[in-house]
């Protein structure tokens, strides 16, 4: 999968920058800091539901906004429920209006889909995606337990199925076998599926699945500049210095 010259799923995990701020003011810090730092990350995600209580028009607006700052990178859309570890608190009704939203008015290059939703929400948005040419991640997070490594594959294969282009699991972590289920499981996931495989054991007991997540299959490693959007994300910099030591 190339996109603005960022070929996703070849060489070292490409490092993805989380905006998370609720202002345009605020992310307007966040897209200076990132100009100011270009070499330490590939491709920007939307964290929209950090400015969940905007106004559609200006929901619509500060996307656009970021789309055309960062026009140089690829962007992928997220709008993170309560449920899934996020801020947003829309219905899944709502949820999936203002995902055709985006997907008709602003210019990503990826969308998240959190894959839980109503099987007709799921199917819908990829259907949308698909024909406006706009890559799908597929996600899960579970901020509670590590499913046992079967349970993780057939919801990789569930995913591969229903049309994910990109395959993603977050889970909270017990121990280091559930770190280790994790990676397993996206090294199955890469051989068996043709699609690209994000794992995550998230937390300070999952941040090697964050480093050396390429060993074993994973295309992407999320983190951050000015803020963290999740337990255990690593600072862009730290990530691209620490991905070189798995070259």
């Amino acid at each position: 999968m190339n996109i603005k010259g960022v070929e996703i799923g070849a060489g070292q995990p490409k490092v993805v920058v989380s905006f998370t701020n609720h202002s345009k003011e605020t992310i307007d810090e966040e897209i200076e800091s990132a100009l100011f730092h270009p070499g330490i990350f590939d491709i920007v995600e939307i964290r929209s539901d950090a400015f969940d209580a905007l106004s559609h028009e200006e929901h619509i607006n500060l996307i656009n906004h970021i789309v055309e700052e960062m026009k140089d990178y690829p962007i992928i859309y997220t709008y993170r429920t309560l449920n899934e570890g996020g801020k947003g608190q829309k219905t899944a009704a709502e949820y999936e209006s203002l995902l055709n939203a985006v997907l008709e008015q602003c210019s990503i290059d990826i969308i998240d889909i959190e894959f839980f939703k109503y099987e007709d929400i799921v199917d819908n948005l990829v259907q949308k995606a698909k024909e406006k040419g706009v890559g799908v991640i597929l996600s899960q997070h579970d901020f509670k337990e590590t499913p046992h490594f079967d349970e993780m594959m057939a919801t990789y294969m569930n995913m591969y199925e229903r049309g994910g282009d990109i395959l993603k699991l977050a889970y909270k972590p017990s121990d280091g076998r559930d770190v280790l289920s994790v990676l397993s499981a996206v090294h199955d996931a890469r051989k068996k599926f043709n699609c690209q495989i994000v794992g995550i054991a998230m937390g300070e007991m999952g941040r090697i699945t964050r480093l050396a997540r390429g060993v074993f299959g994973s295309c992407l490693t999320y983190g951050y500049i000015s803020q963290k959007a999740a337990p255990g994300q690593v600072h862009a910099e730290v990530l691209k210095e620490n991905l070189k030591i798995f070259e």
